[in-house]
């Protein structure tokens, strides 16, 4: 009895080891020999070309014979199936093959990064939509969207900037509209939110402002967020209140991020104060800058709703120097809404709003007039013909200019690993075109040369470039958008 016993513990052994299929990665492909639809012939080191990622595991594709599949194509997960459809006659696709990505639709089964893997340790797999090989101009693009609107507004609701983003490190971190701030791993997607007093800086400035009208008061918050490295400090620029004149004004706040609790003062504010003006229209992109800092400050749409004209000494309408002591002079002036701010090899760039037409991009000169409210590339929202197109000689002219309109935001350098052939191209964001644009300047870095597209699909507020070179974008329906290189890019 107990050798029969022993006997039957053998036969089951042996039969769940014959079962158990060998998971399919690089070192169990080592062996495996196939070939392509194109009859090229795949063996060792080639199978990375071929192996997919999915959120249940790699896989490889075959196109098969619809005996096997009705519709062809076969998506095997271990060695076993693989070895299988080989010898049943199946070629090995490209695993970003239209009819591959159908037929895991059809499966439901995601293709997926190693980024996005790694984010759903802890974070719901559901709140993930991912497009697949998006095409740029010299990298195509997997595009993911997670949903953080368990966190931030959309901008659809009152139309206050859903949140700013950072990275440090491993972290990224988004800066809400209202003042909360998430902190995110990029290596298992851990969330926190920080301890802060931000959110009660920002609601207790009693928000109100009426033009024509329209009431934007709920408009009115945080305009930018930027890590100081140089002091391990996070700077946020936000509308400020001046109790004493019952006006608002642009301020900067700034809290020591060594600490658990980030706490927030007010360190500097413009010298111009308003009770009523449109908010959108403040700028207020911050950036480190040799000791201290630069800082872009809108008009307050003032001169096309008030017909106000700002003054030299006015911080409205400029770009303005601060120092280390947090003391300011003006540095550039003539601008409308600069929305962007990039420094590169010492070279300053902004992006700036047009009206009706004539987004710009600038290279920012000490002491330079960049024309508005006289030159624009566009004209009033009533369609009036306003504004000189070609800039008098007083004034500096765009290196390159959008119309119509694409809403122009943020802007940064590109200089990483993941895509490169966009390094030294200027990324640009944009607003109401939902798209990245990149830039390619000559080598005297003046001059623009090309500028490719990469749609979106939603309002892109802000942007970072993290520690692994992938793109994290603040998008305006509260989503955190994750561009990544796909995994069939051109070499």
């Amino acid at each position: 009895m107990k050798q029969i016993y022993q006997y039957l513990i053998f036969i089951l052994f042996f039969a769940v080891c014959s079962t158990t299929q060998t998971p399919i990665n690089l070192s169990s492909l080592s062996e495996t020999v196939g070939s392509t639809t194109n009859k090229i012939e795949i063996n060792s080191s080639n199978w990375t070309e071929f192996l997919g990622k999915s959120n249940q595991g790699n896989f490889v594709a075959l196109r098969v014979d619809e005996s096997i599949s009705d519709d062809r194509v076969l998506v095997v997960f271990d060695i076993e199936s693989l070895e299988e459809g080989i010898e049943d006659g199946g070629r090995v696709m490209n695993p970003l093959d239209r009819n591959v990505i159908d037929k895991m639709a059809s499966l439901g089964i995601l293709p997926i990064s190693d980024t996005v893997i790694a984010l759903q340790k802890n974070l719901d797999p559901s709140k993930f939509t991912t497009s697949f090989n998006v095409q740029g101009d010299f990298h195509n693009s997997d595009i993911t969207k997670i949903d953080f609107t368990e966190y931030f507004t959309q901008y659809t609701s009152g139309l206050l900037p859903s949140f700013f983003i950072e990275s440090s490190k491993n972290n990224i971190f988004m800066i809400g509209g209202k003042g909360n701030i998430v902190k995110m791993n990029i290596n298992d997607g851990s969330v926190a939110e920080l301890n802060s007093n931000l959110s009660e800086i920002i609601e207790s400035q009693e928000y109100s402002s009426t033009v024509n009208g329209s009431d934007y008061s709920s408009r009115m918050g945080i305009r930018d967020t930027v890590i100081d490295t140089r002091n391990n400090f996070l700077l946020v620029t936000a509308i400020k209140k001046d109790e004493k004149e019952n006006c608002f004004t642009l301020g900067v706040l700034s809290a020591d991020m060594s600490n658990d609790y980030l706490s927030f003062s007010w360190t500097f504010e413009i010298n111009h104060c308003e009770e009523n003006f449109n908010s959108h229209q403040v700028g207020g992109r911050i950036q480190p800058f040799k000791e201290g800092y630069l800082l872009t400050v809108g008009d307050f749409k003032l001169p096309e709703d008030f017909g106000y004209e700002t003054t030299e000494d006015s911080h409205l309408s400029k770009i303005l120097l601060i120092d280390r002591n947090w003391n300011a002079t003006i540095f550039s002036s003539g601008h409308r809404n600069p929305q962007g701010l990039a420094i590169h090899n010492e070279t300053i760039f902004s992006s700036e709003h047009g009206p009706f037409g004539g987004d710009e991009v600038n290279i920012i000169e000490e002491g330079k007039n960049y024309g508005w409210p006289s030159s624009a590339y566009g004209f009033t929202y009533g369609l009036e013909n306003i504004y000189e197109l070609d800039h008098d000689p007083v004034f500096q002219e765009p290196i390159y200019f959008f119309t119509p309109s694409i809403g122009i935001s943020e802007i940064a350098f590109y200089n990483q690993d993941e895509f490169p052939r966009w390094n030294d191209f200027l990324m640009v964001s944009s607003l109401k075109n939902m798209t990245l644009y990149t830039v390619k300047l000559d080598a005297s870095q003046r001059s623009v040369i090309h500028v490719g597209e990469l749609y979106i699909g939603e309002r892109i507020r802000d942007f970072t470039i993290a520690v692994n070179g992938e793109l994290f974008l603040a998008g305006d329906l509260g989503s955190l958008i994750i561009i990544n290189r796909t995994d069939q890019d051109i070499p």
